[in-house]
């Protein structure tokens, strides 16, 4: 009979561990987190899937990601240009006024021959630093090509363009000379064009005067147009 109450006794005290156990797993998973799953549930659908493993939540999932703020590029403000500083620029020379052309000729001892001498001369620029050129127009520029008989006119008029290959330098001069001339010994017959010019040439048709310094040169100032005439058929020339 007391071999009996043992048995018994033990059979309560399982009883009552087993409702105790039961207890703390309800108790353990009342107060798991939600979402959460324990560990002999877990275990139980790794083996399930044939996964060892239990995956973590990753970090994306418990932490939702918040995009980082834009980056705003700063706009460069372009850089003011340096202002450029002017470079000081010298003026040519003025166009020479007061310009007068002589001519003169001096008969030898053979009257065939004679001595010419022409001359110009102006009344400005006299600046230290300038200098006068003279130079002969070998064309006869302002001649129309086809004149009437006894038509006549300048070589040369104002405004008209003189490139280098139409001159020809007959003297060089410091502007403050005020005047310059060149001469030649030549024969002459009567006809002869206006101004003259040595046979031994070129020839030159009108005259023409420029100021020069580093800087350049002033426009041309005509000193003697030069002048030309178309004979009648008729006319005896000398």
């Amino acid at each position: 009979m007391r071999h009996d109450d043992r048995r018994c006794q033990g059979a309560v005290l399982s009883v009552l561990v087993s409702i105790v156990i039961a207890a703390c797993g309800a108790v353990d998973a009342s107060t798991a987190p939600p979402g959460s799953i324990p560990t002999a549930a877990a275990g139980e659908q790794a083996a399930a899937s044939g996964s060892a493993e239990v995956a973590e939540p990753s970090s994306a999932t418990a932490n939702p990601s918040v995009p980082p703020p834009a980056r705003s590029n700063p706009t460069l403000s372009p850089s003011p240009s340096p202002t450029p500083t002017p470079t000081p620029t010298h003026a040519v020379p003025p166009k020479p006024t007061g310009v007068e052309f002589k001519e003169h000729l001096l008969a030898g001892q053979d009257p065939s021959l004679a001595r010419v001498t022409q001359s110009v001369s102006w009344a400005a620029p006299r600046s230290a630093d300038v200098e006068i050129k003279v130079y002969g127009v070998t064309e006869c520029i302002a001649r129309p090509d086809d004149p009437e008989p006894n038509e006549a006119g300048p070589c040369l008029v104002t405004g008209t363009r003189l490139p280098a290959s139409v001159r020809t330098l007959l003297a060089v001069a410091p502007a403050s000379d005020g005047t310059v001339s060149w001469s030649w010994t030549g024969t002459f017959d009567c006809g002869e064009p206006q101004p003259l010019f040595d046979p031994a040439g070129p020839d030159y048709h009108a005259i023409v005067v420029a100021a020069y310094d580093a800087a350049g040169h002033s426009i041309f100032a005509i000193a003697s147009p030069g002048r030309w005439w178309e004979p009648d058929p008729n006319d005896i020339i000398c």
